[in-house]
Formats: structure tokens, sequence, C-alpha cells
């Protein structure tokens, strides 16, 4: 099954790869290549000399992330990845050669056996992604800027505290990112310009920090420092359009906040998908539930494609907003043991919402994403759009609803429903 091919590579592409850095404040080389087959292409950059590094010096490089050309062969859309950074070793025989930093059950990192941890670069590096996103515009994370964690010991924690984050989507054009990696050189004790404190605020875009912690001792200068730079996949998506057989649940908002005209545009674009995914016998059956001050299950699953249309068009706005039932009635139509059900084939939710929960009363936001977590326990996979939504809800439904970020797509309007939801039903190797 083509589930199952997807499943490995997620598998595959979670295996951490290394892209090796090493700098230093005298005349030392910075090295980023690296490859994670079928997921990404990391661009091979040449070596990349600094020359001579002087403190307050800023010193610039990057490097590509791109969807290989094979990923349609996977039937992969969206990729998402973190960007980590972890001290660096060095072996003590051969400074050509720097093993792997591993971690104890504490999160402590140490060096195997024959190596050296060396001095930390890591706190005096940035990280920002620099293109255009497609389509969709700005789905990356926020840049990390320079000067941040301490010198001292860094932890996983640390590691993790300082992470950022991308996101590649093929079918929104989305297929590169260049990230810049800026080294802000620091400065070593009693031997600091006297503008030292206004570099370190300035370029750490913090105020408040403390720039004495980032002088570094005299017994370090001719050192050469490092940091690796660890690209680590967390999540792909599959359109429902790649399954050959998919049980799937329309969640459809039909709150008081969606008028006429805009309810008719959802529905035309929610037919249009149904029209795509072409259900029959033998492929796809689709159910429908709704939601505004409560929930309603409009139509069990099905092959039926009049049916579905019938269910879409009959749906009329007004009141709340109960996405929690909307999500648990659709839970219980593709629980394995429910007549309509295909215990063997994929189940799959696709959720149509303007806005953040307000119903019931109590906690509505928290209610419907303990509903959304209970769904994917049930081996659900759960694709939301947000239509017109504000910044919040938007990463409540990324963060909440949806299984990651690469489920989950972004609608300016009513009219950008359609071209979503078809593209959710075409698969990427077609």
């Amino acid at each position: 099954m083509k589930k199952n091919v997807v499943l490995s590579l997620i598998a595959f592409g979670i295996a951490i790869v290394l892209l090796p850095l090493v700098s230093a404040f005298e005349a030392h080389v910075i090295n980023v290549t690296a490859q994670i087959d079928n997921n990404f292409l990391l661009d091979p950059i040449p070596d990349l000399d600094f020359g001579t590094a002087f403190p307050q010096e800023m010193l610039d490089l990057t490097f590509l992330v791109s969807l290989s050309e094979s990923i349609a062969n996977f039937n992969v859309d969206d990729v998402e990845y973190v960007l980590r950074q972890k001290p660096k070793c060095v072996n003590d025989n051969d400074p050509s050669d720097h093993p792997p930093v591993y971690e104890d059950e504490n999160g402590n990192f140490f060096c195997p056996e024959g190596s050296t941890m060396m001095p930390l670069l890591c706190p005096y590096l940035s990280k920002t992604e620099i293109t255009l996103d497609g389509d969709e515009g700005e789905n990356d994370g926020p840049a990390i800027p320079p000067f941040h964690g301490l010198p001292g010991p860094w932890t996983l924690a640390t590691t993790l505290a300082h992470e950022t984050f991308g996101r590649l989507i093929a079918s929104a054009n989305d297929s590169q990112d260049e990230w810049n990696i800026d080294l802000k050189v620091p400065c070593f004790e009693d031997h600091c310009s006297q503008d030292w404190s206004d570099f370190i605020r300035d370029t750490s875009e913090n105020p408040d920090i403390d720039p004495e912690i980032y002088k570094l001792d005299p017994l370090l200068e001719h050192s050469i420092f490092g940091c690796d730079l660890w690209l680590e996949v967390t999540a792909t998506s599959t359109p429902p359009g790649c399954e050959e057989q998919l049980d799937l649940m329309l969640v459809l908002d039909r709150s008081g906040s969606i008028d006429a005209g805009e309810l008719t545009t959802l529905k035309d674009a929610a037919n249009s998908f149904v029209d795509a995914l072409a259900p029959s016998v033998d492929t796809v059956h689709i159910g429908q539930t709704s939601f505004s001050t409560t929930g309603s299950l409009d139509l069990h699953l099905t092959d039926v494609a009049s049916d579905i249309h019938d269910a879409i068009n009959a749906l009329v706005s007004g009141g709340f907003t109960n996405l929690k039932k909307g999500i648990e009635l659709a839970t219980d139509e593709l629980d394995d043991a429910h007549e309509h059900e295909r215990p063997a084939t994929p189940d799959v939710m696709v959720i149509l919402t303007d806005g953040l929960p307000n119903r019931p009363a109590g906690d509505p936001a928290g209610d419907a994403a303990a509903a959304a977590d209970a769904a994917r326990a049930a081996g659900i996979e759960i694709f939301v759009v947000g239509i017109g939504v504000s910044p919040a809800t938007e990463s409540y439904l990324k963060t909440e609803i949806a299984d990651s970020e690469a489920h989950y797509f972004g609608a300016a309007d009513f009219e950008d429903l359609e071209p979503i939801l078809i593209g959710l039903a075409e698969c990427p190797a077609d």
C-alpha cells in the first residue's frame, strides 16, 4: 500500500543528518554538506574560508534545503524539519575528524572515547531563513539571533530551546529554503572594545542581555571553536488523493460567522473536492459531520457521490462553533467497529473552519484539542483548512487540531478553499 511506503520514508527521514560546521576566530573553514535521500537535497557548498576573524566581526554563510526530484515517487507533498545546534567533538589524534556528539539520559552532551568537545561556538550563531515560501507565504520558523544560550554548559534542553524549523510544500511551489548562518565573533575578557555592550545588545535584539557572560576566557585565544548544525525531519504529509482506498469524513463549519454567500462558496469547494476524489465502491468512501452550537452526523460513509453532494448542499449556517462535537461524531463514524467503516482502509478527517471554538461552555478550545488527540490515537489522520483566521487561531489549529503544520492549510478567504481542497485531492506523483 502507498501508505506503508510513506511511513517507511518518514522513519528514514527522522534519522539525524549532520551538517558539519567548524569555525574559529582565526583562519578556519566552514563546511556544510549533507543529503537526506528522497526528502531533502542539501545543496553542496564548497569550503568557505572565513580568513582571519576578529572580535565583533559579522560573517555569513548560506545553504539550501530543497525537495529532491524523487520525492514525488513517494507521494509526499509537505516536509517539515527542525534546525538544531549541538556541541562539536574533535578526534584527539586527527583534528579533521569530528565524531558526532551524544547525550546521556539527563540531556547532557558528551563526546565518544578518543575525542574532546571543542570550545562552543553555538551561542554566537544566528539562523535565519531568507527565501520566499511559495504560494502560501511565509511558513518557516522564527530567526534565532546570536548571543543565545550560555557559552558554558550546553545541554539538550538548551538545544531544544533555541531550535527553529522549516517547511517545504511541493504543491504550493515552495520547494527550497535558503538559510543564512551568521557568526557574530565574540571578544576575550580584558580585550573587548568599548562598544562591546552595544554590539551585543544590537545584534542579539535583546536590550536586557548581560554582555559580560559572552566574553571569552583569554586562554581560549587561537583555539578552534565548533558547533554542529543538525537538520531533522519531523513530519511529512501525504495528500488524501494519494491513497487508492480511503475512508474520509468531511467536518464542516456551519456557524453563524459564515454568511450565506460564504457558505455557498464553501459548498462549491467541498463539492469539487468530492468530484476530484471520485468516490466508488472499491476506492474512496466519504461521510460528513458539521458543527455550529452543536454537531450533527449529516451522512454515513458512502461511495454514492450524489448522496455526498446532497449532504453538503443541505448545510445551513447559524449559531456558535462547537468543533469538539464535529470531531467526535466523525471519529465515531471512522471507528473500525462501525458498520460503515472499512477496518483495513486508511482513515482521514478533513476539517474546514473559520474560527476558534467557543462551544461547549468551559474550555471549548481545549475540548476540541482533546477530541483531535483522541481521533489521532484511534489512527485517524487529520487535515485542517483555516479560512480567514487570525494568527492566534491559525497557530491553535496548526498545533492543536491538525496532525502537524504539514497538515494545515491557510485560506485567506472562502474563495481560496477550492484550490486548496483540489490540491488535497491530487497526488504529486500523478
